[in-house]
């Protein structure tokens, strides 16, 4: 038994090592990085892509009909979206834990007439390394497609939200 103990231990040893090969992870996203690309399904059904948007500021928001921090902020989204929409600025919600037609009733409920895709795979979490179920993310994108800005966490202001979309607009 004794003799068999080191093979058992040098094969145990070989495929840690051997786990560790391979493709490594995708590396997390900083401020001035390209905002990684994704499609997720929109609660219309419709695929919506961030590459649709090319070219325009764009604000990401992921969030939960169950987060209170996500509720406190959503009317400024919406004053920002009636400010900003019609300078070019896109805001993508992204729902990332009810299902359509849960988000659909809310935001329609709430008079919130957002662009809204649902992501139950975690997509944007893994793109963007958030942490896992830290609703809400804000992330801030200029018009040459790099991050310029994240907020993790709920705005306390509009005023705070709306300085950081400002920092986006040509």
């Amino acid at each position: 038994m004794k003799s068999v103990l080191p093979i058992i231990l040098t094969v145990l040893f070989a495929a840690t090592l051997l786990a560790g090969c391979g493709t490594p992870a995708p590396s997390c996203p900083k401020i001035g990085d390209r905002a990684p690309d994704f499609t997720l399904p929109g609660i219309d059904g419709k695929n919506v892509s961030l590459s649709d948007y090319a070219g325009k500021p764009i604000v990401i928001n992921t969030w939960s009909k169950s987060c209170i921090e996500c509720k406190k902020e959503m009317p400024y989204f919406k004053d920002m979206v009636q400010q900003y929409g019609p300078k070019g600025l896109v805001f993508l919600s992204v729902n990332t834990m009810d299902s359509s037609n849960t988000a659909r009733d809310y935001l329609s409920q709430n008079g919130y007439n957002f662009t809204t895709v649902i992501d139950l795979k975690t997509v944007i979490y893994k793109k963007f390394c958030c942490p896992k179920n830290a609703d809400p993310n804000t992330f801030f994108i200029g018009t040459d497609g790099t991050i310029k800005s994240i907020k993790i966490g709920g705005f306390a202001t509009k005023d705070e939200l709306l300085n950081e979309v400002n920092n986006i607009m040509p």
